[in-house]
């Protein structure tokens, strides 16, 4: 080794550790309380993402340090309803964290990015304008809620036949993850995955392609991946790159995510090419247009992150409001009465203004909602004041739904599920 590249090398070094001390002891963000350990890394919020107890780690912190905790040497978790606002209002300066980059069904970090995990203004606008062509209420009811109820009944149907076969006992999330999934692929795509039928979720419906998909499975692996990519990338990037390492799932898991998108892309084609309509039919119409041009793994990159957004956070709360539910008596009967005076058949419109109904999903929501995980965000260039300290331009700022629906300021007692809570907001 040369003395020239020795000298390169200390320098490096040298830099590196400098900035690190630098942020140590001379940050702004010195200011805001927060555990010791925060002014020098973040891992602890790393592990407990990987564990799956991200959302409980950060409103533990916040219950211990307050409204503005330091969570990392250049991150601040907020739960502050007036700070929530300037964060996340319509025209808001705050970016998406290029974290978001990280959450897609490409390569950890790599382009392209879909409509969740683009942090470009203008790109999101664009590509949000393009896509959201049918998704107004009166469209959703008058094309689609017949299908929809279809697809409801099918997925209770199959509920019934577990309970006579396992003793009563029915896995009801799984047939809400199948139902979700149908739904959004027949919606969005013209043909569905069938799951329903089989009770299990396929990759393709081509008879000479039919293997199993166990997509969630898949999907949780992927999470791993993108989290290691993010918090470790050189040991991501070395250990992806090794003969029997790089074979890993961990690092594959995003490209079975990406084929499920091509698959939907693959059958709105088709059942356009037969006259079938469907919410993406649109997109697949305009994708060659100048200034809206999507190239052909553009819209499998949509396609994907619909079927991700979608099933996940819909199975999920079906699940949770249906527990809530046959976990109170005196909650069914009060909704079985007030469901009883309504008459047949029941539909979207209906059920809108319905006071328990909309008062029990708003509850289950509050303590149960689908994403209650940090929404991080960038502080514009001319920084921004938040619980009496500066934040400059750069640091990162995220809130939490966890946090703020258990916010007793709020929220009388936060921790109860109360099904008339949303009226009880202070």
């Amino acid at each position: 080794m040369g003395p020239n590249l020795v000298t390169i090398l200390l320098t490096s070094v040298t830099i590196y550790v400098l900035s690190r001390l630098i942020t140590v002891f001379f940050s702004p963000l010195n200011k805001f309380p927060g555990p010791w350990y925060a002014k020098f890394t973040g891992l602890p919020g790393t592990i407990a993402t990987l564990s799956y107890r991200q959302a409980q780690y950060y409103h533990r912190l916040h219950e211990k340090y307050g409204p503005f905790v330091r969570v990392s040497p250049n991150q601040i978790f907020v739960s502050d309803l007036e700070a929530f606002k300037k964060i996340h209002k319509v025209g808001s300066n705050f970016m998406k964290a290029d974290s978001h980059h990280f959450f897609g069904p490409t390569e950890p970090g790599q382009p392209p990015y879909g409509l969740f995990a683009m942090t470009d203004k203008a790109d999101h606008s664009r590509r949000r304008k393009l896509l959201a062509r049918g998704f107004t209420t009166t469209s959703l009811r008058n094309g689609w809620e017949v299908i929809v109820r279809e697809k409801m009944m099918d997925a209770i149907e199959g509920m019934r036949r577990d309970a006579a076969i396992q003793g009563g006992e029915v896995d009801v999330r799984k047939w809400w993850v199948l139902m979700a999934s149908d739904t959004i692929s027949r919606l969005m795509f013209g043909v569905s995955f069938d799951g329903l039928k089989t009770g299990k979720l396929k990759l393709s419906t081509a008879a000479d392609n039919l293997q199993e998909d166990p997509w969630f499975n898949e999907l949780k692996i992927a999470n791993i991946g993108v989290f290691l990519a993010m918090s470790f990338p050189v040991f991501y990037a070395t250990a992806k790159r090794l003969p029997v390492i790089g074979g890993f799932r961990i690092f594959k898991a995003h490209k079975a995510i990406l084929r499920k998108g091509q698959v939907a892309v693959e059958n709105s084609k088709k059942s356009s090419g037969n006259g079938s309509t469907s919410l993406f039919s649109k997109v697949l119409e305009q994708a060659g247009e100048e200034e809206k041009c999507l190239s052909d793994l553009d819209i499998s990159v949509e396609a994907a992150s619909f079927m991700v957004a979608g099933t996940d956070t819909t199975s999920n709360t079906l699940t949770y409001v249906i527990w809530a539910v046959l976990s109170r008596s005196d909650l069914q009967e009060s909704l079985e009465k007030e469901l009883a005076d309504i008459e047949e058949p029941l539909t979207d419109a209906s059920l809108e203004a319905v006071p328990i109904l909309n008062a029990i999903i708003e509850e289950t929501l509050r303590l149960h909602g689908a994403a209650p995980t940090p929404l991080p965000r960038t502080v514009p260039e001319e920084g921004v004041e938040l619980g009496g300290h500066f934040v400059p331009a750069g640091a990162l700022v995220a809130t939490q739904a966890w946090t703020l629906h258990r916010d007793p300021r709020i929220f009388v007692n936060p921790e109860t599920y109360i099904y008339s809570a949303v009226k009880q907001t202070s």
